[in-house]
């Protein structure tokens, strides 16, 4: 985690501005790049990022013949559907969508708001809070832990699972505490698994295991894997939205003024800090063959970094694309990816972040950074948003 490294208030610079203006130079001076000393490539165009996106035969998401054997990391992958290459992903897909579709995830929304409405309620009549550790954070902990079946006692360790996925870069040591965390992760779904078999309820766990299609079901490791990706990928990321919400609305107070009064607004307006600030800054492929990209070869079995972060500030893609306009069209945005690896949660992101937007429209005429407190923003290598965010928030 670092410190801000931009201003914050009414007319400031774009937070992490820093890491936005290296992007920048990137798309401009080295659009397809190669760093000697990871050995891995970079890419930063819009155009480009789309292509690798489609191209799903030359730019590959299954790396297992690159990832060293480990039985928990390997029951992990068996459901991971963003490690799966056609014709397996398409399949997979087709079966976890009969549990987890855009219909399921609508019916959830009054017991979201519920819980969004009670962690709001917590926080009460503070002037001053952090938005981030009182509500941004524990609010998509709750509601994957409910998704899932889990009673309210485990959300501490659906937390502390969240950032799995986030840590697993840490050296050695960071692996082996990843690795611990995962086994942990992998047992307790195995039990859930175990205990919906035997007694099947209202959850998802309960549909992932009763899903079928054509006359095939999910093993077990396959729900273990789809849970945890849900629950690694499904917290850290509407977290993260929900704090880039606030950053980007405290520096133009005068648009949450115009949504505030406009509540059709909200969409769009997501959608919006959706492309200026993505939860997740960029994602890997690897090449099966040798390709030509923005004028350089890679050769196959390359790893090829995708900056979303940067795609969706490409001025060939988005006009005066540094500009934060909730009623920019199109917005043509690859915040949640494109084409078949398409967020499969991000109806559920979109249904968070909304509720949680509008819950804080209705109680306070004005959120703003703290300017006397520190903002902890995560690894924007990585992700995009805060893991601290005090704010001052005045009532309704």
């Amino acid at each position: 985690m670092t410190t801000s490294d931009g201003a914050h208030g009414p007319g400031q610079a774009e937070p992490n501005a820093h890491f936005f203006g290296w992007l920048e130079k990137m798309r401009r001076d080295e659009p397809v790049s190669y760093n000697p000393q990871t050995f891995q490539w970079s890419i930063f165009r819009h155009a480009d990022v789309t292509r690798v996106m489609t191209e799903t035969e030359t730019f590959v998401n299954d790396m297992a013949d690159i990832t060293p054997p480990q039985e928990d990391y390997d029951v992990f992958f068996r459901g991971n559907i963003a490690a799966m290459d056609e014709p397996k992903h398409r399949k997979f897909r087709m079966l976890v969508s009969k549990a987890f579709s855009a219909r399921y995830i609508g019916n959830q929304e009054p017991w979201i708001t519920g819980l969004a409405t009670e962690l709001l309620d917590a926080v009460g009549d503070k002037e001053r809070f952090d938005l981030a550790e009182d509500f941004a954070f524990p609010f998509p902990v709750a509601v994957i832990a409910t998704i899932l079946g889990a009673p309210r006692e485990d959300a501490p360790l659906f937390a502390e699972w969240a950032n799995l996925l986030h840590a697993s870069n840490a050296g050695a040591e960071g692996h082996r505490a990843t690795a611990m965390r995962l086994k942990s992760l992998n047992s307790y779904m195995f039990e859930q698994i175990r205990r919906r078999r035997a007694e099947p309820r209202d959850d998802l766990i309960t549909a992932l295991v009763q899903a079928e299609l054509d006359g095939r079901k999910l093993d077990d490791e396959e729900i273990v894997g789809f849970a945890g990706v849900l629950l690694m990928g499904g917290i850290t990321t509407t977290a993260a939205l929900i704090s880039n919400l606030v950053l980007t609305f405290d520096r133009f107070p005068h648009v949450y003024d115009e949504v505030r009064a406009d509540r059709s607004l909200v969409p769009q307006a997501i959608e919006e800090v959706v492309r200026i600030r993505p939860s997740f800054s960029n994602f890997v492929r690897m090449t099966s063959e040798d390709v030509e990209i923005g004028g350089e070869l890679i050769p196959a079995g390359e790893l090829v970094h995708v900056w979303i972060s940067s795609a969706n500030r490409d001025r060939h893609a988005f006009p005066d694309p540094d500009r934060f306009d909730i009623h920019r069209e199109p917005n043509r945005h690859v915040g949640f990816g494109q084409g078949i690896h398409y967020c499969i949660g991000a109806p559920l992101a979109r249904l968070e972040s909304r509720i949680a937007f509008n819950l804080l429209l209705d109680r306070y005429t004005r959120i703003s950074v703290d300017p006397a407190g520190d903002i902890e923003f995560l690894d924007t290598s990585d992700m995009i948003g805060a893991s601290r965010l005090p704010v001052i928030a005045k009532r309704a």
